[in-house]
């Protein structure tokens, strides 16, 4: 679904590399590695750190768990920290200067918020990785089965066609949001029979738990997390490409590139192996497994031969 254009600049590269225990050489200066405050943006940390640490000569300093948004950013820009990861989507809408339009092409935000953050805030976003931690439509696997629906366009016909007999499951704010439910419908034309399918909202982590159960057929998730697997769900396509899109890629302050290049070929080798269901399961074993993040980042780098 998402473009590799973005990562296809440093995959060839990356085949001769594999299994080095040193991309590049140099450096010998200090950089601080932050992160925000959550399993996936730990595990992307923790990455970072490992990497450096096993592939440069520069003194890497953990401030994984920094803090969120608007605190790694400040962070990254004062000089506080000299990289973390931030979502594209994150960076395009949340941070200034914030856009609101909705831009669904992976290459073409990340294109945008580079150049912008280049120019604005002498930060630069290196290599991202393919996974969009986006909202995704998640299904019961055994209506799946029984409907046929394996995108959100058939979701709409299928409602249209007049099944509207089954339960969704939203939390409270999805439903209202003109970027959630009623935006969903509007795109994909079902806003008509929107009202004859019942709604039932809970919070956020239990809609993985409700749909997977069968108290609902159809509920709201995020498209990394682990309770995907773990309740065997099926993320309906979304094929006509609402949602925004948030890859993750290192921001990096353009004072410790310059000061430390060495730094720049390991961090862009991360990202373009980490695959959607790959950091599904990262993400659950460590906040369904309860295994530690440093050290779950440390075995994927090693089992793809980036330390």
């Amino acid at each position: 679904m998402l473009k590799q254009g973005a990562v296809a600049g440093s995959t060839v590269g990356l085949t001769s590399l594999a299994g080095c225990m040193s991309f590049v050489g140099g450096g010998g200066g200090s950089v601080k590695v932050g992160s925000k405050q959550f399993t996936e943006q730990e595990l992307l940390g923790y990455m970072a750190l490992e990497s450096l640490k096993a592939n440069t000569d520069v003194d890497v300093v953990n401030e994984v768990g920094l803090g969120g948004t608007t605190t790694n950013f400040r962070a990254v820009k004062n000089d506080e920290i000299d990289l973390y990861w931030e979502y594209t989507g994150t960076a395009w809408a949340t941070l200034p200067p914030k856009h609101e339009e909705v831009i669904t092409d992976s290459e073409e935000i990340y294109n945008e918020v580079d150049e912008e953050f280049n120019d604005r805030h002498s930060l630069d976003f290196l290599q991202r990785a393919p996974f969009n931690n986006t909202y995704v439509l998640t299904a019961n696997p055994n209506w799946v089965e029984e409907t046929g629906v394996q995108t959100i366009s058939d979701f709409a016909e299928y409602v249209n066609a007049g099944n509207t007999d089954f339960t969704v499951v939203l939390n409270a704010e999805f439903e209202k949001r003109s970027d959630g439910w009623p935006g969903v419908a509007k795109h994909y034309g079902f806003d008509d029979v929107r009202s004859e399918i019942e709604v039932t909202n809970v919070s956020s982590g239990l809609t993985y738990q409700t749909v997977g159960q069968g108290d609902a057929q159809v509920g709201v998730g995020f498209n990394t997390n682990p309770k995907i697997i773990e309740f065997d769900l099926v993320v309906l396509e979304d094929d006509e490409k609402f949602f925004p899109v948030y890859n993750p890629a290192p921001l990096v302050n353009q004072d410790a590139l310059e000061s430390n290049p060495a730094i720049k070929e390991p961090l862009n080798a991360i990202g373009s192996k980490i695959s959607t269901d790959q950091i599904r399961n990262l993400n659950k074993q460590v906040s369904i497994g309860g295994e530690d993040a440093q050290k779950v980042a440390r075995e994927f780098l090693k089992n793809e031969g980036l330390i």
